[in-house]
């Protein structure tokens, strides 16, 4: 694989041990996973930061912080506040990156607003297309990359009810349909299959269940398989995630490492079936990150199924 078309992208905190791993491992570059820390340093982070984190190896995306308690900062919550200076500072490290590097640097955030909402939500819509505008002029070599969430928020230690989520298969690519007609290739969607595996998990649950649904001839956006994620996100996909979760999905169940050779080979035949050329991030859980194992058994095994298609 390493010498075909397929580009594959290792996710990466701000860890310089962590770093020399994820290359040692094997990668054509790295997706930068910001922590809340960024919130406070990133204004700085010119000299907050070692230079080596910007240096040390290709930089290919950057993905906007998570907070504390393991919420991420969404489209629709960062883009409304009188202050995006957290979203503009992670564009402008992206262009601090690809200036360095010489390409261009992809911002990857999540979305949860379902599309009936957005087109709705006038108001922040208009803020939206400004504020997003307005990156770009400014920042011209970092493109916006939306991705597919899970289908509900849920905390292990049970001090809060699940908050189901609006945003979770088709709502996510009309969305970017949207933001595409005044902005182009410069928006795109990232599609992550263990988010999407987990929305056809639980849908497929909640629809046998709904006898008030039909159950034959359902209408398409009713369709949540795999393959119907690959079928959607043709064409505008900038970047794929790609890892699995195990059990309900969430903690340390979530970004699993692929260790079913089929699965993964189905992923790819679908990958190859609508005609993708994006690269792939492995957004691998590992119990040591100084030790990536599991990375390395996904790569190994996305090397196997990636060359039995193109053979």
């Amino acid at each position: 694989m390493r010498g075909s078309k397929l580009k594959i992208y290792a996710k990466a905190s701000f860890d310089s041990a962590e770093i020399r791993e994820k290359i040692r491992c094997g990668c054509d570059g790295l997706e930068y996973n910001l922590q809340e820390d960024f919130l406070h340093r990133g204004s700085c982070f010119e000299t907050c930061y070692l230079q080596e984190y910007f240096t040390m190896y290709n930089v290919e995306a950057v993905h906007v912080p998570f907070y504390a308690n393991g919420l991420v900062m969404n489209m629709e919550h960062v883009f409304q506040h009188e202050d995006v200076s957290p979203v503009r500072n992670v564009f402008r490290l992206a262009q601090y990156c690809a200036e360095l590097w010489k390409h261009k640097v992809l911002v990857v955030i999540h979305s949860s607003l379902s599309y009936y909402d957005y087109m709705e939500f006038e108001l922040f819509r208009r803020r939206l297309k400004e504020v997003l505008g307005q990156f770009f002029a400014d920042y011209p070599m970092v493109d916006l990359a939306v991705e597919n969430v899970i289908p509900m928020e849920y905390k292990q230690n049970g001090a809060e009810s699940p908050r189901l989520c609006n945003g979770t298969f088709t709502d996510l690519t009309s969305i970017v349909c949207d933001l595409r007609e005044q902005f182009g290739e410069r928006v795109g969607t990232v599609l992550d299959l263990c988010h999407a595996a987990m929305t056809e998990k639980y849908m497929k649950v909640l629809l046998e269940a709904a006898d008030f649904l039909p159950h034959k001839n359902l209408p398409e956006h009713l369709d949540y398989s795999m393959e119907h994620y690959f079928r959607i996100h043709q064409g505008i996909c900038r970047l794929i995630h790609f890892n699995d979760f195990t059990g309900n999905g969430y903690a340390q169940n979530h970004g699993t490492p692929l260790e079913n050779e089929e699965k993964a080979a189905a992923w790819m035949r679908f990958y190859d079936k609508y005609a993708y050329d994006c690269p792939l991030t492995l957004e691998i859980r590992e119990a040591d990150y100084k030790n990536c194992v599991n990375y390395r058994n996904t790569l190994a095994l996305l090397d196997r199924c990636y060359s039995s298609i193109t053979a």
